[in-house]
């Protein structure tokens, strides 16, 4: 078996300007990858303007984090943008992170994916979502709340836990549940905060774990998660090539 550390790639966000750089570049959030590098695993960022297709990329990696981001595009699931709208740099951001996503689940490549990722899982399986948040009795952005996580989830099974408050920022959220997916965490306002897809390794939450993973043991165990998961089909791989060598 290898000692490596499991890799972990990161779809990096076309970003139109970057602090210190001339000109354009590609934006990964420090605590995602810190996070990554905290429970074992090595960070490899995904280039949004590679000329390889998803599965190329995601040949080289053990398991997958989609982080946050812009908002996706609202004509995805058949709405025009409104004012509240906030999109992305790069016009192949989403198409780019959708084959990323749907590379993870034919390859059965473990995934974790954050806020943004949550909602172009959504969207992709052809759910919908809620443009913005009305001010209501759960503050989304910039706030840290109770969510309620269903027994006998992967979600409940990587935590350990049935209730976890998490650190929210966003403002959009899931509308129309997509096709094959499940509804595994709420908010108190009955927000979705977690989604599945029944016997695949993945995990999507709405929330930020990054934000608090250096001292919530429920954050860092979603990082935990994905990396030995992605250990777990590494070792598996190549077991096989071992045996079908002989």
């Amino acid at each position: 078996m290898s000692g490596r550390r499991p890799l972990v790639g990161v779809p990096g966000m076309w970003s139109a300007k970057v602090q210190g750089m001339r000109f354009a570049g590609v934006a990964v959030a420090a605590e995602v990858l810190r996070s990554i590098d905290r429970a074992g695993g090595e960070p490899v960022v995904l280039f949004p303007g590679s000329a390889e297709g998803p599965a190329e990329q995601l040949a080289r990696v053990d398991a997958v984090v989609l982080p946050g981001g812009a908002d996706v595009d609202p004509r995805l699931y058949g709405a025009e943008p409104d004012e509240h709208h906030w999109p992305a740099d790069h016009d192949g951001q989403d198409r780019f992170e959708a084959g990323i996503l749907a590379g993870c689940l034919e390859a059965g490549v473990p995934l974790l994916a954050i806020c943004r990722g949550l909602q172009l899982l959504n969207v992709t399986r052809r759910g919908t979502l809620i443009q913005h948040l009305e001010p209501g009795p759960v503050q989304h952005k910039d706030a840290i709340h109770p969510v309620a996580v269903s027994p006998g989830s992967l979600l409940a099974s990587a935590t350990g836990a049935s209730r976890v408050h998490v650190s929210s920022y966003h403002h959009q959220a899931v509308g129309i549940i997509g096709e094959g997916l499940v509804a595994t965490a709420t908010a108190e306002d009955g927000v979705v905060e977690a989604l599945e897809v029944p016997g695949a390794p993945l995990l999507a939450v709405q929330w930020h774990p990054e934000d608090t993973a250096a001292t919530s043991a429920e954050d860092h165990a979603l990082f935990a998660w994905v990396i030995e998961a992605g250990r777990q089909r590494r070792d598996a791989c190549a077991e096989f090539a071992a045996a079908a060598a002989l």
